[in-house]
């Protein structure tokens, strides 16, 4: 997956340049700067772009936009016109250029398609015609099939696929690179998730329920499909092991009695650690080995056996990883509480033994399992993550550990973040990968 290496945008909100590198080694850097100067809108144009939500980038006020890629692509918006954004929220033809690493040009622009000037509403009925929504409010409208809420643009953006004429159907070239370029937004409220319910009336209608809690059943629904998986895999190691024992006849030359105890020893350790996490059950470990040394035919029974953990446990090895982490991370947040995580989701008791609901959390609690639960078990690795204003409801003291946690997660998930933030305590150390969105003025041309 190619890495965004820089960012160069001018006449953000018509007035402000805005020039972030991002060194492809690096795995985060961080944006500073005065309010109103376009970071959360700098995010957001970054964020559609990538995603192709194209009809949320023509409403976006900037005049140019150029992102440079670690293979040498370069990707550039542009406003066609003497200005970037009307003063009437209109804007002017927006083109979009793709260079790509083997010299490769395409290029497009909106007027290529249909006008949008009026189109909007037409697509809008063209879409309750032939796509699975029904309209609840004047810009709400109800999937039936995801059961989820939608403004207008993101169901014109949902069902392109069913227009002939579209103002934002860019070249396959172009939406091919993008699909290649995962990007992640984390905005600044966190910990609500909308969804559609029926109301009294039988109409669906905008539900709020805690972020914390659909996690909570997300993990659950993730555990057993990991566990469904491991059992597919153990069933078939397991139809297969006689056989493997009758064709192998004797144990191989690696298969040394040091070698045997040593990898099941780690095989015993590991299987404590899943176990710890619920993962596995708790009398999942081995019996000792013998003490006594071990004959041909038991080393090969126990090396084809360990060769056959070896691919069981394989399975749990990254998840493992994250949940550790996650765990780490929520353990040092909390106070006088811990959280458990198991097959029926996140549990939480408090420091007297007593079971409590994890609502009862704080919001910085909250804020801090939300946000790491995201990006460990909901971000595809390799993906470029952008984070607006972190520091919200964070004590000074986890403000100071954040970019820490960041650079754990980064590790662990293979992610690359850009934080955008107003907070010093947030950059605590970490000035040498921060940048100035200092107000250099644009203007408009």
């Amino acid at each position: 997956m190619v890495k965004l290496v820089e960012v160069d945008v001018r006449g953000m909100l018509g007035r402000f340049d805005h020039r972030v590198e991002f060194p492809a080694d690096q795995e985060f850097v961080i944006l500073y700067g005065p309010n109103g100067i376009g970071k959360t809108k700098l995010l957001e144009l970054i964020f559609s772009t990538f995603k192709a939500k194209f009809i949320e980038v023509d409403s976006i006020p900037f005049r140019s936009a150029e992102f440079t890629f670690s293979d040498g692509a370069r990707l550039t918006l542009a406003r066609l016109g003497q200005q970037s954004f009307l003063d009437d929220g209109e804007s002017l033809d927006l083109q979009v250029s793709l260079e790509t690493a083997d010299g490769g040009k395409t290029h497009w622009k909106k007027s290529d398609g249909e006008r949008p000037t009026g189109s909007v509403g037409r697509m809008l009925r063209t879409v309750e015609m032939r796509a699975p929504v029904s309209r609840i409010s004047v810009d709400e409208w109800h999937d039936l099939e995801q059961d989820d809420i939608l403004s207008g643009n993101e169901v014109i953006e949902r069902y392109a696929s069913l227009f002939s004429e579209h103002p934002f159907r860019l070249p396959e070239k172009i939406t091919d690179f993008l699909g290649g370029v995962g990007v992640h937004l984390i905005e600044t409220q966190r910990l609500l998730r909308e969804g559609a319910v029926r109301g009294r009336s039988g109409r669906p209608a905008r539900q709020t329920r805690n972020t914390v809690e659909v996690f909570s059943e997300h993990y659950a629904e993730l555990l057993a499909e990991t566990l469904a998986q491991n059992s597919r895999i153990s069933q078939e190691r397991d139809r297969m092991f006689p056989r493997k024992l009758l064709d192998a006849g004797t144990a191989p030359k690696q298969a040394t009695e040091s070698s045997i105890r040593a990898r099941y020893a780690e095989q015993n350790r590991l299987r404590a650690r899943l176990a710890d996490i619920s993962i596995l059950d708790q009398t999942s470990t081995d019996l000792p080995l013998p003490r006594r040394e071990l004959t041909d035919w038991e080393r090969l029974v126990l090396w084809t056996y360990l060769d056959d953990s070896d691919v069981k446990l394989k399975g749990f090895q990254d998840l493992l990883t994250r949940v550790e982490l996650f765990r780490d991370i929520v353990k040092s947040r909390f106070q006088f509480k811990q959280l458990h995580l198991g097959r029926d989701g996140f549990q939480l008791t408090g420091d007297l033994g007593n079971s409590l609901p994890v609502t009862s959390l704080s919001s910085g609690e909250q804020h801090e399992l939300v946000l790491a639960y995201d990006l460990l078990f909901n971000v595809k690795s390799g993906s470029l993550v952008l984070i607006d204003e972190p520091e919200i409801s964070l004590h000074v003291a986890w403000q100071q550990e954040f970019m820490n946690d960041i650079a754990r997660i980064a590790s662990a998930a293979s992610l690359r973040f850009m934080v955008a933030t107003h907070s010093p305590q947030i950059i605590h150390k970490w000035w040498s990968r921060s940048q100035s969105l200092a107000p250099g003025m644009g203007g408009t041309e």
